[in-house]
């Protein structure tokens, strides 16, 4: 009787454990929203798991699988949400930890970003792509510093690819405006860089920038002609210029400003600096037949910069300091 009593009970046992494999709510949804975006229905698939979410607002899966259809799509904040949400339901979940990390950067929402970053580094202490990440991100918000710590840590680690060394090179500058003993370290990780994958137009701006703040305007201009050659920009160009001003070939920076204009018509920085270029010819040549010429030139392109962009004091006050001692002579 008793060992009818004890069978009995196992029967009741295995009903209770069959109850408990029942499908979860939403799990219907959810499997049809991950066959919709395999079939490239973003739309269909979005849908499908917000059913999901709506029945279950516990599945972590259906949030992580939204947020990357959301990121996909270009809708940034939506998958920041959902991503938020995982790292809320899963604090072990990688891979959301990582996307809401690039999101924020992409936002500009650089502390949110640094802390996303670190939080996937504590779940893979050795991802030299989180390292590096995290590295541009401490840059960005302003922290060359830190970010070279983990810059550091990506490189040693085995990121020694082209985009990782410029990076790296790129937050050294950024250290180096502010300490110059970082500037032989950019320079070298920025010419690694360049030694892997040559046509690198940015990195070599940012080598000349280094450069130029060093006062090499030598080589600042080498690099910048080479930078000219692979992909010329206004930016080059006018950076040219200061380099042939500063070593006082007004010619030359000149002719740079006039080619930055033309390939951005309006840049006003080139637009100042034609302006600095007029004035130092006609304040080097008082007595010259086109001194007062070449003054009211600076102060056109000195106007002309204002009106591109207004929010420049120094601009302000030299157009009309000189304009003032034109109209007294």
């Amino acid at each position: 009787m008793a060992r009818n009593t004890w069978m009995l009970i196992l029967v009741a046992g295995a009903m209770v454990l069959a109850g408990c494999t029942q499908r979860p709510s939403g799990i219907k949804a959810y499997v049809n929203g991950r066959l919709a975006a395999e079939h490239g229905h973003t739309a269909q698939a979005i849908a499908e798991l917000s059913k999901a979410i709506a029945r279950n607002p516990q599945m972590a899966l259906a949030y992580q699988a939204r947020a990357d259809l959301y990121r996909k799509s270009h809708h940034l904040n939506k998958a920041a949400d959902d991503y938020q949400h995982v790292t809320q339901l899963d604090p072990y979940n990688f891979h959301s930890f990582f996307e809401l990390g690039r999101i924020y950067q992409q936002l500009q929402k650089f502390e949110q970003s640094i802390s996303a970053y670190q939080h996937a580094l504590q779940l893979q202490p050795s991802n030299t792509h989180v390292a590096m990440n995290l590295a541009v991100a401490y840059a960005q918000a302003g922290h060359p510093f830190r970010g070279i710590l983990y810059g550091k840590r990506a490189v040693d680690g085995g990121r020694k690819d082209f985009a990782a060394l410029a990076n790296l090179g790129a937050i050294y500058a950024q250290a180096a405006a502010k300490d110059a003993a970082y500037r032989a370290k950019a320079i070298n990780y920025l010419k690694q860089s360049l030694e892997l994958q040559p046509h690198q137009p940015r990195v070599y701006l940012n080598l000349a920038e280094v450069y130029l703040k060093a006062g090499e305007f030598t080589d600042a201009g080498r690099v910048l002609r080479t930078s000219m050659k692979l992909a010329p920009s206004a930016l080059a160009s006018e950076r040219l210029g200061y380099c042939y001003y500063k070593l006082h070939n007004l010619h030359s920076a000149k002719r740079a400003y006039l080619e930055a204009l033309t390939l951005k018509p309006n840049y006003f920085p080139a637009l100042n600096g034609l302006g600095v270029v007029s004035m130092t010819q006609s304040i080097e040549h008082p007595d010259s037949m086109h001194a007062g010429r070449l003054s009211a030139q600076a102060i056109k392109y000195w106007k002309a910069s204002l009106k591109a962009n207004p929010n420049q004091p120094l601009i302000q006050k030299l157009v009309k300091r000189f304009s003032q001692h034109s109209s007294s002579q």
